[in-house]
Parts: structure tokens; sequence; C-alpha cells
């Protein structure tokens, strides 16, 4: 047996009621009518009958005043009730078609909205982006747990690493220590590093004097070989302009390109994850430079 739908449920007994209500009231304006025109008769009939009394007109008096308002109400309630209730529901029912189509409006406008940010998400997801963030320090701090996973490799590419090899109280201190730590775990550390010869080209429309980029690799180089103690075959320099840091696991990446007029530094970062495109794309175009 089918279970009772809400309309079996509901609509019976309001329709019931309103019958129930409907009748009662016919009943009572009828029973006022009957008795009305009852005393009117028999008031009438007593002033053949008793011509001095005053209890024909007090019958004719009440007979009137119990006939008129039971006419009254039923003249009401069948030709005036309806045309109240319409002019009463008018306001309501305008209200609700006004408010029915600005809710359509609203609902079309956010499913419209959420329809591009799905399609957005969904080719974010695609490329594999994982965060976006508006500078590298930021940025490395969120890529943290990725470097804590790392069981094999880690690879760091950068114009000279100063930030992270030789600003101790710098914002990279945490990055910092977990690699020499991950070093110590048997975790492969491997850099590319901006060859000193090409870097300083960078140093004009960084604001900087040139050859001080090529000291800051030269003293990179030092601190990676000397305090690191990094195998000289996993250092690597590359003769050609940066165009972006980057940090590599094995599942995850931290990009961060380099602007013709500013540091990279201070520049938007993205961490990419496996699977994607990105991933793929910088793995063989940047990371195997």
């Amino acid at each position: 047996m089918k279970p009772p739908t809400s309309l079996d449920i509901s609509n019976p007994a309001p329709q019931a009621e309103t019958s129930v209500k409907t009748g009662s009231q016919k009943l009572a304006y009828l029973l006022l009518l009957i008795f009305g025109v009852t005393l009117i008769i028999l008031g009438a009939y007593a002033r053949y009958i008793m011509k001095e009394s005053w209890i024909p007109e007090l019958c004719i008096a009440g007979g009137v005043a119990l006939a008129a308002p039971g006419i009254l109400s039923y003249l009401y309630r069948k030709y005036m009730l309806d045309e109240i209730k319409i002019e009463l529901q008018r306001p309501a029912q305008e209200f609700k078609q006004e408010a029915t189509k600005i809710i359509d409006t609203a609902v079309t406008d956010i499913a419209d909205r959420y329809r591009d940010e799905i399609e957005f998400l969904k080719s974010a997801k695609s490329a594999g982006i994982h965060g976006v963030y508006i500078s590298r320090a930021e940025a490395v701090e969120k890529f943290l747990p990725f470097i804590e996973d790392e069981k094999h490799e880690i690879l760091l590419l950068g114009s000279s690493l100063r930030g992270l090899l030789q600003e101790f109280d710098s914002e990279y201190e945490h990055a910092r220590q977990l690699l020499k730590r991950k070093k110590d775990e048997g975790v492969r550390l491997r850099f590319l590093l901006t060859h000193p010869l090409i870097a300083d080209l960078r140093a004009k429309q960084e604001n900087r004097e040139f050859k001080d980029i090529g000291k800051e690799i030269l003293k990179s180089l030092a601190t990676l070989l000397n305090e690191w103690k990094i195998e000289p075959e996993h250092l690597k320099l590359y003769l050609g302009t940066p165009t972006c840091f980057g940090i590599k696991t094995a599942k995850a990446m931290l990009l961060n390109t380099y602007p013709y007029m500013k540091e990279a530094f201070a520049s938007p970062c993205l961490i990419i994850k496996k699977p994607g495109y990105f991933y793929e794309h910088f793995l063989s175009s940047h990371f195997k430079a």
C-alpha cells in the first residue's frame, strides 16, 4: 500500500472544517429568519384579537429585530463578503507575485554565479592549483607540509636563494630548519641557481649595484657546500636569466615568477599539486633545466 501523500493528509480537513462553518452559519441565519417571521405573523394576528394590548406590538418588534439581522447577514455573506475577500486578498496576491519575481531573479543570478565559480574550480582542479598567495613568504609557510611529507628528493630553484640561506632572522627560518632536518633524514636536496655572470643582468631593474646578485650567489654556494654539506653534483648553475623561483617535491610545487621590474619574493605565488597539467609542464620545461 502506498503511503498517503501530503495532499491526502492536509487538504480534506480544512475543506471539511470550512463546510461545517458555512453550514452552521446558514442554519443560524435560517433560524433567525424563521423565528423573526413567526413572531411578526403572531403579532399581526394578535392585533385582531388583542386590540388594546401591547403584546402584539412587542411580538412584531421582536420579529423584526430577529428577522432583519438574519436577512442582512445572509445577503452580506452571499453578495458582499466575496468582494471584500477579493479586495483584502489582492494586495497579498500582488505582493506574492512581486516577491516570486524577485526570488526567481535572485535564484537565477545565484545559479549563474555559482555555475561560473564551479567552472572556475573545475579548471583550477584540472590545472592542479592548490593555493594562491600574495608573497613568497606566505606560500613557503603553506608549502612546509609538502616538504615534511617528502621522503626522497627536494629540488630548489632560484636566483641566489639569499632569503633562505643568508638572512637567518628572516621569515624563512621554519623552511630552513625543516630542509636541514630532511637532509639529515636522508632526503636528497638539489639546488639550481642562476650563474653569477648572468644574474647581475637583473641588478639594474631591481635597483641594485652591478655584481651584488653575483656575490650573493657565490655566498649561497659557499653556505650550501660548507655548512649544509650539499654534494657538489647536487648544485647547478644555469646560464640564463631567472624566470621562476620554485620548490619541487614528488607531490607538489611552489612557483613564484620573476617580474621585470620587481623582486620575485614580493610577487604572488602558486602551490601546485599532482595530478595537474601545471605540475607536468613545469617538471619537464622548468625543473629539468
